[in-house]
């Protein structure tokens, strides 16, 4: 800002002509870059709701970019603050800023109201004009002179475009205005030199997206592409898959109670539910190569890979087991694999088996012994790209010959790489990985005859924050994805355990960026410890049962998770990839002396106290739970293993130990497959349900907690009668519910995902 009032802008951002006119010349045009729908360009932080959608934007997108200005001018801080662009996002998309009051008591009720106004997530409730903020700028700023009887000039500035084609000047004077206000509130121990600072930004009339972008690889591979929403339900909608042609596509929602399987014209609103007489979940399709079959997921008459008409008629049973079909390019044959996931990170399995069965007799053969997972057969039939585990923590990505043989590795490196799916021409494979600072997309030139790699990784950047399940039309100008949008933060609940009834509506206990996932209460009740999960951090916090005192245990690279608190509530077991496999550690509650309890090799997870604190009972993937005595060294240790079970495929996952010691609570299977109890003075097992996960017990040691698809339930291990007692569908729980001694409390993580499927069409 000159000593004479007016204002230099040194950044203009992002711009678009408003009234463009025709121009006539022989010379070459310049390729133009367009702030048009589909098209997200600028910083994240600044960002409106339907910019980062990459929806059409207009002058109430530059009003929203003001608003974070306003923001940061009283606040001193981003309304939107994210360890990652993702988290940014995600915030922006989902939640609401903390109220300026928090910050500062004393602010103006009426200044925090027009704030909120500028940033309403819903366009047509924001400020319409940028003069009609200007007005309630300008008549605070009257209240305020009335009030402190201060008379004071507003010098001029002057300006003549905006970005969204507004004056300048218009804008400059609604912000005048606002520079005046704080100029005056400052004075109630706000920073002044950060106030002022972010006037004379907003001042400039660069509210639209400064140039300045995030640290996310800019892209390089395929720079003229146009992006498209195509679902907009409530929930999740993933595994999308596109027709041969490109004009329509089915994919996974859970919009009706549980998971079906829906199809839907590119361009239409009107999806088709093919599995709506299934109660059972049905996921994961995939349209055959002439657009004609689908194969899909069931979970009904015991699960597995079932076929179905493309408009959902003559569903028949392919096969009783698999996850993830992929055809064949002529059809004969669909790939699949043991373990099924929707994101990397979570796996259940210790090594999931790659197999082909035959589409027109059900014989199935073995491809490959070596962990492997989400298969995509390539364009001619000579390979299959899959993802797999190169230890407990690595994910990459290897090609293998379709009939067998030795897998090629693409990727090595410690980027969470999967997803690979082929270019119809066979000369890429595309895969998502975080090796650019979010989920999104990359791709890496190979032979496709011999897997051999061609080059180093590109990006292919997305809007995305969180990129999952491609899918390409035959002529390579479509990919379809989903859009990942998730947060979890913990709340509690009120509960009767006599009536077995929740009390009043959960309340939030944490509302940060982070998610927040497997909560557990100490035994006084006063605190809670919960793991958190971001693109490449996952650390251990402890927090008042209030949501106050908030302190961070770990912060570092390594993944810790699933954290419990000791009976005595001095330290906290969980389990890290520290030593490059999972393993069994501990910390005390002030963050202070981590160290190492187990050194099995791994994968060592999911430690439970037993209730008088001098044991730990622990599972290593691929055999039973072991128990140690705690205060000994692993040289000191003799594992006492847990009798097998008669279902070796079915293994089961300790999660809570009676308060009387005599009995343990499990879940079987993968993810939802039942409840177990296991009694040490019978040594037997006994199910209690045929689903549900993550069980803990009440203090009577008779009766549990389990949940299952957003519901909450509890059980009576005698009778085995169970009921509802809490719904959060279409949200989810996050691993786990916990309860003080008590009782009269529930503790969750509610987890939020918002997956849109989109499109990506490379313009020609």
């Amino acid at each position: 800002m000159r000593s004479d009032g007016y204002v230099k802008v040194l950044d203009f951002g992002l711009a678009k002509l408003i009234d463009p006119k025709p121009l006539h010349s022989a010379a070459p045009t310049l390729p133009q870059v367009e702030t048009e729908q589909g098209v997200v360009m600028g910083t994240f932080s600044y960002m409106s709701p339907e910019q980062a959608r990459g929806l059409a934007v207009d002058a109430r997108t530059d009003i929203w970019s003001l608003g974070v200005m306003l923001y940061e001018m009283v606040a001193g801080r981003q309304p939107f603050e994210g360890e990652t662009a993702s988290d940014v996002m995600s915030l922006i998309l989902q939640k609401e800023p903390v109220p300026l009051v928090h910050v500062w008591p004393e602010v103006p009720a009426e200044l925090e109201r027009i704030v909120r106004k500028a940033l309403h997530k819903d366009k047509e409730e924001r400020y319409q004009t940028v003069k009609d903020l200007q007005i309630d700028l300008k008549n605070l700023r009257k209240d305020i002179e009335l009030s402190a009887e201060i008379e004071r000039s507003v010098a001029p500035v002057s300006g003549r475009l905006s970005s969204s084609g507004q004056s300048t000047a218009a804008i400059a004077h609604s912000t005048s205005s606002a520079e005046y206000i704080v100029t005056e509130i400052k004075q109630h121990k706000l920073a002044t030199a950060l106030i002022v600072g972010a006037v004379i930004i907003a001042a400039a009339g660069a509210l639209y997206l400064f140039s300045r972008r995030s640290a996310l690889p800019k892209p390089t591979a395929l720079l003229n592409a146009t992006f498209t929403q195509l679902t907009d339900q409530a929930g999740p909608e993933y595994f999308p898959s596109l027709s041969p042609d490109g004009k329509s596509f089915v994919y996974a929602a859970y919009a009706s109670g549980n998971w079906d399987i829906y199809f839907q014209r590119v361009g239409g609103k009107n999806p088709i539910n093919l599995t709506q007489d299934s109660p059972a979940d049905d996921t994961q399709p995939a349209l055959s190569p002439d657009g004609e079959r689908i194969a899909f997921r069931s979970e009904r008459e015991g699960g597995g890979i079932f076929l179905m008409g493309a408009t959902g008629e003559s569903v028949k049973r392919l096969t009783d087991f698999g996850y993830n079909p992929a055809w064949s390019p002529d059809g004969k044959e669909i790939a699949c694999a043991d373990e099924g996931i929707i994101e990397p990170s979570s796996r259940i399995k210790g090594r999931s088996q790659l197999w082909a069965v035959n589409v027109g007799t059900g014989a199935k053969r073995l491809v490959t012994n070596i962990d492997a997972v989400q298969p995509n057969w390539s364009p001619h039939g000579y390979r299959i790209a899959y993802q797999g585990r190169r230890n407990s923590t690595q994910r990459d990505i290897w090609t293998i010959p379709a009939g067998g043989g030795d897998p090629v590795e693409v990727t090595n490196d410690p980027a969470m790489d999967w997803n690979a799916v082929w270019s119809p021409d066979g000369k890429y494979l595309y895969f998502v990985s975080d090796r650019g600072g979010s989920m999104n997309l990359w791709r890496v030139a190979i032979e496709e005859k011999t897997g051999k790699v061609l080059g180093s990784p590109e990006a292919v950047t997305t809007p995305s924050p969180y990129v999952a399940h491609l899918s390409f039309s035959s002529d390579g100008r479509h990919i379809a994805y989903s859009n990942l949008v998730r947060s979890g933060n913990l709340q509690r609940v009120g509960f009767d355990p006599v009536r077995e009834t929740v009390i009043g509506q959960p309340v939030w206990v944490t509302q940060s960026s982070r998610v927040a996932f497997v909560p557990d209460v100490s035994s006084d009740g006063e605190w809670l410890t919960f793991d958190t999960q971001t693109d490449k951090q996952e650390d251990l916090f402890v927090v008042r049962r209030d949501g106050s005192g908030l302190r961070q245990l770990t912060d570092d690279s390594y993944k810790d998770r699933a954290p419990r608190w000791s009976p005595d509530g001095k330290c906290i077991v969980f389990f890290s990839d520290r030593t490059g496999n999972w393993e069994i550690w501990m910390i005390n509650a002030d963050g202070s002396g981590l160290q190492q309890v187990t050194y099995t090799g791994g994968p060592a997870i999911n430690a439970t106290w037993s209730p008088d604190g001098t044991r730990l009972i622990y599972r290593i993937i691929g055999s039973s739970p072991s128990i140690i005595e705690v205060g000994k060294s692993w040289q000191q240790q003799t594992p006492q293993s847990l009798p097998s079970m008669s279902d070796r495929e079915n293994q089961f996952f300790v999660w809570s130990w009676s308060p009387d010691g005599r009995k343990l609570a499990e879940h079987q299977g993968r993810g939802n497959a039942g409840i177990i109890i296991y009694s040490f003075d019978s040594q037997q097992y006994e199910k209690l349900s045929d689903f549900g996960a993550f069980p803990v017990w009440l203090s009577d040691s008779r009766r549990l907690l389990f949940q299952n698809q957003g519901k909450l339930y509890v059980i009576d291990s005698q009778s085995k009668k169970f009921h509802e007692v809490l719904s959060v569908a279409p949200h989810e729980f996050g691993n786990g519910v916990t309860l003080p001694r008590d009782n009269r409390l529930i503790y969750f993580s509610l987890l939020s995902t918002e997956a849109d499927v989109w499109l990506m069409t490379l313009n020609e």
